[in-house]
């Protein structure tokens, strides 16, 4: 079975994007049915390799290998875990809480594994890989003797290659949350029913830079979900955490990390507030900080989000810079793919103009070795992080 493609419309996949869309394909030889394994080949016969087939979605084949003549079988799936977690030893040593799978970059397309310990976690969003889910959940026994596969498939991306919304526990047992030990701190990680698959892992990275400037500081921790920048910094020896969040139940499982760490709770503040509204409050307060972390949700989802993500991070980042002082500390994060990293460094500059004030970049960051980026493949880098410091006296004065 073959699909191949229009004249000219094989210019991504020579770059080597792993994506084949539906209004590329001249016709289909055969009769594949979706999640069928399908030969790519140009107009003039050149064949790229092999991928799996979906009849009905915009992402029509997802590439799988150059190997027009590879079996995509067991061993072949074997290899690619086995690669995917070298990897992971490489960069973490003995760690044992990391992204395991992340979709194309790691050559499994549209499938996420996170590991937590003896725990795993099971997200996909390609139906090729969710008709062979037990395949691989038998491989990942044989590699890593999980004591349990967790389902986290409630995302509504799965409904456009027409999957179910599913979460649940798919091999062994589940008896409660999971701890980890991130930079000497200790988490314990929900993993069916917390935010994402229990914790962001993508951060990893940037916590212990943030906590190593938190010394003594008045520190505030937009969007804090679990607790992780800001219980870490208040490990560190901030002066006070305010933890900000949405979510009580997030919240709830902030403050059980807190006495997990026997954290000073008198030094810490549990808010629970739409944080767009709740930093427009502080500043009509007056209320400062020392140092803020903004590590919000995605805003944008996709590019038709882009206009109402970009006032979102304008309206958080602004209210951030009017509470810090001259001196300041501000990390703030976009984890929205659709929003590149010159687009959200223009919106700190024009949030940084409004809040009349110039800054100094001391770190910036992206995605951890565990999230790998698929050069060719935008929709694989997604994480932007930058950590400056707010400037007053040493620049020129701000005009808005």
């Amino acid at each position: 079975m073959r699909v191949v493609l229009k004249p000219g419309k094989d210019k991504l996949l020579r770059r080597g994007y792993p994506w084949v869309f539906a209004n590329q394909i001249h016709r289909i030889e055969g009769r594949p049915q979706t999640g069928d394994v399908v030969e790519i080949a140009a107009a003039d016969g050149t064949v790229y390799g092999l991928g799996f087939y979906h009849e009905r979605s915009q992402i029509a084949v997802r590439f799988l290998t150059p190997d027009p003549e590879a079996t995509i079988d067991a061993a072949f799936f074997r290899r690619r875990l086995e690669r995917a977690l070298a990897l992971r030893k490489a960069a973490f040593g003995d760690s044992t809480h990391y992204r395991l799978v992340f979709s194309e970059s790691d050559g499994l397309p549209g499938t996420i594994i996170d590991r937590y310990g003896e725990v795993l976690t099971w997200t996909c969003l390609c139906y090729g890989m969710e008709q062979r889910r037990d395949l691989i959940l038998d491989l990942l026994e044989e590699l890593l003797h999980p004591r349990a596969i967790v389902e986290r498939n409630d995302n509504s991306l799965r409904e456009k290659d027409g999957l179910p919304q599913q979460r649940g526990i798919l091999r062994g047992r589940y008896d409660g949350p999971v701890e980890i030990v991130e930079d000497g701190v200790r988490f314990r990680v929900d993993v069916l029913e917390g935010l994402k698959t229990g914790f962001f892992l993508d951060q990893r990275l940037h916590r212990p830079v943030v906590a190593r400037l938190a010394r003594d500081r008045r520190v505030l921790d937009v969007f804090s979900a679990d607790g992780g920048f800001g219980l870490m910094a208040a490990a560190r020896g901030a002066a006070h955490v305010h933890l900000l969040d949405i979510s009580e139940p997030a919240m709830q499982r902030a403050r059980e990390n807190a006495r997990l760490n026997d954290l000073d709770l008198s030094r810490l503040t549990f808010d629970v507030a739409n944080a767009l509204d709740r930093l427009g409050e502080l500043v009509a307060q007056g209320a400062t900080y020392d140092l803020i972390v903004l590590d919000p949700p995605a805003f944008a989802k996709s590019k038709r989000h882009l206009d109402d993500a970009r006032r979102a991070y304008q309206r958080i980042n602004i209210s951030a810079l009017r509470l810090l002082p001259p001196g300041g500390l501000l990390a703030t994060a976009s984890c929205s793919q659709a929003l590149d990293e010159d687009e959200f460094l223009k919106i700190i500059h024009y949030s940084a103009r409004r809040a009349g004030c110039g800054l100094r970049l001391l770190y910036r960051g992206t995605q951890p070795p565990d999230h790998p980026v698929l050069e060719a493949m935008p929709e694989t880098h997604y994480l932007k992080f930058f950590l400056f410091q707010k400037m007053a006296d040493e620049v020129p004065p701000v005009r808005q």
